[in-house]
């Protein structure tokens, strides 16, 4: 079969844009880039049973940008390329984790419009595969499309980079309206394409203040507002149920409190360990009874994947108060975002919102001409869970991961040493066009298995897990 030009398919495309000749549109190369990442999980685990020590991760791969244009109002845009990586974790019985893998990979594919010039532009939408990126962060934060609400979870990287990745790829509609230069507001209507279950639309607002020295953001995310299948997004599973027995509630997941119940033998409570047998017994005999006498069944409560997420940002230039000659690009900025995921309250599981509150810190130093960029990042999260979405995808129930190890059960306090996650980017510029980045962090990271699955819960889950990155990159 004969392969058809990228260009030919744009002007192939504009044609049926009515209203609109193939004369009148022109198509543009905008760039391409390739990028050689490599480096080190110093210290990981995935699924408590592969332990990563020293392992070596390395990718390569490149894309190319193309925009087809119809005056100044309508433009395409598509970039794509190809990358090639290996498995993490590797497994030493599955011969299929030892290779290179190769994928093509989609970087956007939108469809742009102006009400006017674009340089004078205050409406802009865009339809399709857009990428995002609204705050300064480089590795943590843009909370607003890297979280989930009911469970809550973070994502850094983008399932095959890690190296200054903090952005989101959304499918749907982005409208901004620019208000004044110091005022935009944006609306989105997304799809979800990652995370179970798919498909669900969600809707999102966020509102931006820019001034010489101060910068505020407030958004929020309705998550999942129009399920596409009302059934899959708020389960009728039994263990997707909660219900209340002589005055106090239980989950109808008996699997919970046996973990709970081993958590505690392993450190030593056996009065603790027997409280969550008890309950554990107690639903289980409930259940048996239940199927005898139906009647007996108390109202059950079901949890869902559906919830409203709000974002808060804050940033404070720095630069405008010692003069800006004297330092360069985005130097001596603070910024800091927050996300609260999920407003409401359900027992058991998601019983404190202070737990769901996620706060990322990031500063960017100067460096007086050796640098391009010296960023500095913290984030506090103190989830009792871990930070993952593996229940959503395996059960298909909008629970946290309180199964992450069948041996050694669940105790909350073994997630107490994930709360604190941090990391160090830096950007050199080589020559025009070329850099070299670096960075050093205890994150989100999650690997791709063999199968091509992103892990459900990140690689990292201690104090003492880390890795470090390099990435040098070339630009066109």
């Amino acid at each position: 079969m004969k392969k058809i030009p990228s260009a030919a398919l744009f002007a192939g495309f504009l044609s049926v844009i009515p209203g609109h000749s193939q004369e009148t549109s022109k198509i543009n190369f905008k760039g391409a880039q390739a990028f050689y990442e490599f480096g080190s999980i110093v210290k990981g685990v995935e699924l408590a049973t592969d332990t990563l020590n020293n392992v070596w991760n390395q990718r390569f791969g490149g894309t190319f940008d193309l925009q087809a244009s119809r005056g100044e109002q309508l433009n395409l845009y598509l970039g794509a390329g190809s990358i090639f990586w290996h498995a993490v974790p590797v497994i030493a019985t599955q011969s299929a984790s030892k290779v290179f893998y190769s994928d093509a990979i989609l970087t956007k594919a939108f469809l742009q419009y102006h009400n006017g010039d674009k340089e004078n532009t205050t409406l802009t939408g865009k339809f399709g595969f857009i990428p995002v990126k609204y705050s300064n962060s480089k590795n943590l934060g843009e909370y607003l499309f890297r979280t989930g609400t009911y469970p809550g979870f973070l994502n850094t990287g983008n399932g095959y980079t890690a190296v200054n990745t903090s952005s989101a790829a959304i499918l749907g509609t982005q409208w901004t309206h620019k208000i004044s230069e110091s005022f935009t507001h944006e609306f989105f209507i997304t799809s979800e394409r990652q995370s179970y279950p798919l498909h669900d639309f969600s809707l999102s607002y966020l509102a931006k203040y820019k001034g010489e020295f101060l910068n505020v953001g407030l958004g929020i995310q309705l998550d999942r507002l129009i399920p596409v299948t009302p059934s899959a997004t708020t389960p009728n599973k039994r263990n997707n149920t909660y219900f209340t027995y002589l005055g106090k509630t239980y989950t109808n997941y008996p699997e919970y409190y046996r973990l709970l119940a081993l958590g505690a033998t392993k450190d030593g409570n056996s009065a603790e360990a027997l409280k969550w047998t008890t309950a554990q017994n107690l639903v289980d005999s409930l259940r048996l009874a239940w199927e005898t006498d139906p009647a007996s069944k108390p109202k059950m409560e079901k949890y869902t994947f559906k919830g409203i997420k709000p974002v808060a940002m804050l940033s404070l230039d720095f630069k405008s108060l010692f003069g800006g000659d004297n330092f360069h690009g985005d130097e001596l900025l603070l910024y800091s975002e927050a996300v609260l995921m999920g407003v409401q309250n359900y027992p058991i599981y998601y019983e404190n919102r202070m737990d769901r509150l996620a706060v990322m810190v990031g500063l960017n130093l100067p460096t007086f001409g050796w640098l391009e960029s010296f960023n500095i990042e913290a984030e506090r999260l103190t989830s009792k869970y871990v930070n993952g979405y593996r229940i959503a995808r395996e059960a298909n129930l909008p629970l946290p991961d309180f199964n992450y190890t069948q041996l050694d059960g669940y105790d909350p306090k073994d997630w107490s040493n994930d709360d604190i996650k941090w990391s160090i980017f830096l950007n050199r510029k080589l020559i025009d066009g070329v850099n070299v980045q670096a960075q050093i962090a205890n994150d989100h990271l999650r690997g791709r298995r063999y199968t091509r699955v992103v892990t459900e819960n990140p690689l990292l889950i201690n104090k003492a897990h880390w890795y470090y990155m390099i990435k040098l990159q070339a630009s066109l």
